[in-house]
């Protein structure tokens, strides 16, 4: 009897191909169930392609490297696409050619796409004896618009590619490494209801604020159980968003039996706030972040470190924390590391939180994605803000359905302050007006800006927050800010007066009787008036929150927000009426197609981009929520940062991964613009460590206080 051939090999021990090719395809099927109707039978396309996507090991050539000569170049990848192609299966095609290296082309000019891929048959190494063993029947593929087929190609390819690394890891460590073990929906929803319980009775003394929360609360927990689609919840600043909509959150997805819930917020700044707050509530093991600093702060021999390491890898958690920016790039990537978790992302609710803040450059893409999830992906989500954009225009034909339905009611129980508008002040004027408060938040659209106004506040009770700091050092100033707000020294009100950048703005729970806010679009000056009054423990017309222009501001960015809120506030004399701030949404989504779609996302895939048909790696390159055109610049003031910068140096110096310490330093660093990068590196200010990664040499260029202090073209937006 011919002996059985080989997929991988491990110190004395084998796994056939025929053994790991039937476990990836079935672990594939189990992964894509909730992909599309039942009708689609996507379960047997998933389990077909995971049966062909390592045919080509089967290669004499391949046998030949595994069983001694490791050295030689096979492709295996290409053998499975062929197959699938045959059988007119061309998603697959695209999902099995593309397992290793990330999803190919359709078609272009380089050797690599999917088509010259396909043209290879007489090229590649003879896997034909596939056949004795495995059997690919044709599965018919689903029928849908062209940008539908690129999403299904995507989650079809993350379905794949997770189980290849699963079975492939249990094999390999012999199956030591435990993935999974979390609670399940309905243990975290019996332990949210007792967390919620005290508030749910009713007595006399509730303040007003506090009956509303609870109020919300109510709906939230009666709309949970309501059918699967697409949610708002439109609650004004101070309802208590965050419980909310987690209890929301948690009753649908017992209700419906959808596996988790994943959290998507605007800023990594702030998303340990909101992750601290579920973990409180449903335990630490049940909560896993995925932003640029995760794990930072876990220490290796935390009890959960590794298994929350592997489950950023597939976000198999039952709640997931994550930003706006790992979401949707990940939704429009093709590399493997960015697609692996995509398949979890059906069968849950997603939450997104500040929902107004998604960048206007990419929204009709990102709704796109959205509606996608929701019609074909099982998926419920919710746009949570506190200041609903207008978007029902372009998820047609889906339904928005709004939680809170009394929110108008609310919006007018819960107004604690009053906006006005200043005018316009030079720096100097703007300083006076600050210094002669005690207590005041003032926010301003760029670091520069921030850093000038810092520099000429009295140094008593003066603080500064930008991301030219590091997330260390912010978190360290947002609790000293919040504890002298609490405090008294003496009898006597301490000074508090804080210039910040908007970073402020989305989830940080401060309280303030005087907020100044540069002007800026509606919804950033209603978030800033959320830290005025925030509890309701002032009258509302004593919380002032004023806007003002500053005099020489050159503000490209966001000209054509502030240029909305001019025409709006000239049309309704106000800020934070649900009329304006509707108004202002459809000014700004009734823009030109540039504006929304800048990049041509959606026209890629129903019509290509540049001569390249289905570009998923062009459009993996170019979709970026923010310009991550940036590098990482480590600041070693800490002991902590001092000892992983080492741990650095040594690991790229003897050639072993550092991911993870690069994880941790992100805490310790700031982010810098390629230009910046550049000059600072020529000026002998920075010394890079690796590629794209550089350590502050000269350290007095940066501030505790103040952050990374530069030259004028460091200072750019947040």
């Amino acid at each position: 009897m011919e002996k059985k051939k080989i997929a991988h090999r491990i110190d004395e021990r084998e796994e056939t191909i025929e053994t790991h090719l039937k476990d990836v395809a079935e672990l594939a099927r189990q992964f894509a169930l909730h992909f599309g109707t039942a009708e689609m039978n996507v379960g047997d396309y998933a389990y077909i392609t995971g049966l062909a996507h390592d045919i080509g090991k089967y290669s004499a050539a391949f046998q030949e490297k595994i069983n001694g000569r490791p050295e030689m170049q096979v492709d295996h990848s290409t053998a499975g696409a062929i197959e699938m192609q045959k059988r007119k299966m061309p998603v697959a095609a695209f999902a099995v050619a593309g397992h290793h290296a990330g999803i190919p082309n359709g078609k272009d000019n380089e050797d690599s796409c999917l088509i010259r891929r396909l043209k290879k048959a007489d090229c590649i190494e003879d896997y034909s004896s596939y056949s004795n063993e495995i059997f690919l029947k044709a599965v018919q593929e689903p029928q849908m618009n062209p940008f539908s087929r690129s999403f299904f190609i995507r989650m079809l390819y993350s379905a794949l590619v997770d189980a290849d690394f699963i079975q492939t890891e249990k094999f390999m460590l012999n199956g030591s490494v435990e993935r999974g073990g979390y609670d399940s929906i309905h243990c975290l929803y019996e332990r949210l209801t007792r967390h919620i319980a005290p508030w749910m009775v009713e007595n006399d003394k509730k303040e007003e604020i506090n009956r509303i929360r609870t109020n919300i609360l109510k709906e939230c927990l009666e709309k949970g159980k309501g059918e699967r689609g697409l949610y708002s919840l439109t609650v004004p600043t101070g309802g208590g968003k965050t419980i909310s909509s987690l209890a929301f959150a948690l009753t649908h997805a017992k209700e419906k039996g959808l596996e988790r819930v994943i959290y998507v917020i605007p800023y990594s700044s702030i998303i340990e706030q909101n992750a601290e707050v579920f973990r409180k509530i449903v335990g630490e093991k049940n909560v896993v972040e995925h932003h640029s600093n995760s794990l930072c702060e876990k220490k290796e021999e935390d009890e959960f470190f590794q298994r929350h390491k592997l489950s950023i890898e597939n976000w198999d958690a039952p709640l997931i924390v994550t930003t706006n920016v790992q979401f949707f790039d990940s939704l429009f990537a093709n590399k493997v590391s960015k697609c692996r978790k995509l398949h979890n992302i059906s069968n849950s609710v997603i939450i997104f939180d500040e929902a107004q803040m998604l960048p206007l450059n990419y929204l009709k893409p990102c709704v796109r994605a959205i509606q996608e999830l929701v019609t074909n992906y099982h998926a419920t989500a919710v746009l949570c803000t506190a200041t609903q954009p207008a978007l029902n225009k372009w998820f047609e034909p889906l339904k928005i359905r709004e939680i809170c339905e009394e929110h108008s009611r609310y919006f007018a129980a819960l107004k604690r302050n009053q906006i006005s508008v200043m005018g316009t002040y030079t720096m100097d004027e703007l300083l006076e007006k600050i210094n002669k408060e005690r207590k005041i938040l003032t926010i301003v659209n760029k670091k520069k800006t921030a850093q000038e106004i810092f520099k000429g506040m009295p140094k008593e009770g003066r603080y500064h927050l930008s991301t030219n700091m590091t997330p260390f050092h912010r978190k360290k100033v947002i609790r000293d800010i919040k504890q002298k707000l609490d405090n008294s020294n003496g009898g006597e009100e301490q000074i508090v007066r804080v210039i910040s950048t908007s970073l402020i703005e989305a989830r940080v729970d401060i309280d303030f009787p005087s907020v100044f806010r540069e002007k800026a679009g509606i919804d950033s000056i209603v978030q800033a008036a959320g830290r005025c009054n925030r509890e309701g423990k002032r009258k509302a017309e004593e919380s002032r929150v004023k806007v003002f222009d500053l005099q020489g501001e050159n503000l490209r960015l966001i000209e054509k927000n502030i240029e909305m809120t001019n025409e709006t506030i000239a049309k309704f004399n106000s800020f934070d009426t649900l009329e304006a701030i509707h108004y202002y949404f459809q000014a700004l989504q009734g823009l030109d197609e540039e504006t929304l779609d800048h990049f041509h996302i959606i026209q890629a895939f129903e019509s290509g981009m540049e001569g390249i048909k289905m570009p998923f790696k062009k459009v993996g390159e170019i979709f970026h929520l923010i310009d991550n055109h940036t590098k990482m610049l480590i600041i070693p003031i800490e002991e902590e940062a001092r000892q992983l910068t080492e741990e650095l140096e040594r690991a790229v110096k003897e050639g072993y991964g550092f991911k993870n310490i690069l994880r941790k330093l992100g805490m310790y660093s700031v982010n810098l613009y390629e230009y910046d990068y550049e000059r600072l590196l020529n000026d002998g200010h920075i010394y890079e460590v690796v590629e794209g990664v550089a350590v502050l040499q000269s350290i007095m260029l940066y501030q505790e206080d103040m952050g990374l202090v530069c030259g004028d073209d460091l200072f750019l937006m947040v």
